[in-house]
């Protein structure tokens, strides 16, 4: 009996252990950080996330944004937890304030007119978000092989109600990471999901300073 105790739990600890990174759970609040009074180095939020009315993101018969930002920001939160680095991840209800270095809001484009002249974008509500937004253009233009819009292209992601509720030391961004309605971005995003979530975790981890701790990755 004791021989086959041992052997379930070295079975048991062999399991957990060989979880895949895509497969874990994340927790919303800090990992690391003081939960009490919401700080930590970095913020991601995933767009929509936790609603059933109003405001539930875009859809098309390719998937949904709901669906999609939760994937893209909880692999971003564990690559970044997994360096050492503090994450409050927070759904779209999240209403109190944040004392972070930095905040990621993730998005897709939605789908008015031709959904194909859209792409992605970059949204933020002052200069001095500005270099963080370039650094963020220039990498993930890198990557995304379709169009883009110009910084601020609503007056909603200027103004981006998450905004009065994070307070940043480097930069507080809307990423749009492309348009759910076209179909060549929808099938060229929605595999990559889980790295779209690496990358975001690189970009963090460069603009903090631990540009060592997390691999670029290959799309």
């Amino acid at each position: 009996m004791r021989g086959w105790l041992i052997i379930s739990i070295t079975l048991l600890l062999t399991a957990c252990s060989s979880t895949p990174i895509n497969q874990q759970k994340v927790d919303y609040l800090p990992q690391t950080g003081n939960p009490s009074n919401n700080r930590a180095e970095v913020f991601i939020q995933a767009g929509h996330e936790g609603r059933s009315s109003g405001r539930v993101g875009a859809s098309s018969q390719y998937g949904r944004e709901i669906k999609w930002t939760p994937v893209v920001a909880d692999a971003a939160t564990r690559y970044l937890r997994q360096a050492g680095i503090s994450v409050i991840r927070a759904d779209a209800n999240w209403r109190s304030k944040a004392y972070v270095k930095l905040a990621l809001f993730i998005h897709f484009d939605g789908v008015a007119g031709d959904a194909c002249r859209t792409g992605a974008s970059i949204g933020y509500d002052d200069s001095s978000d500005r270099p963080a937004a370039m650094a963020w253009k220039r990498l993930y233009s890198s990557y995304f092989p379709y169009n883009w819009r110009t910084d601020n292209f609503t007056r909603n992601l200027s103004r981006y109600y998450m905004f009065k509720y994070t307070r940043t030391k480097d930069a507080e961004l809307v990423l749009e990471l492309g348009a759910i309605g076209c179909r060549a971005q929808a099938l060229w995003l929605k595999p990559r999901l889980e790295k779209l979530g690496k990358l975001v975790a690189y970009f963090a981890a460069r603009r903090l300073g631990y540009g060592d701790r997390i691999q670029k990755p290959i799309m």
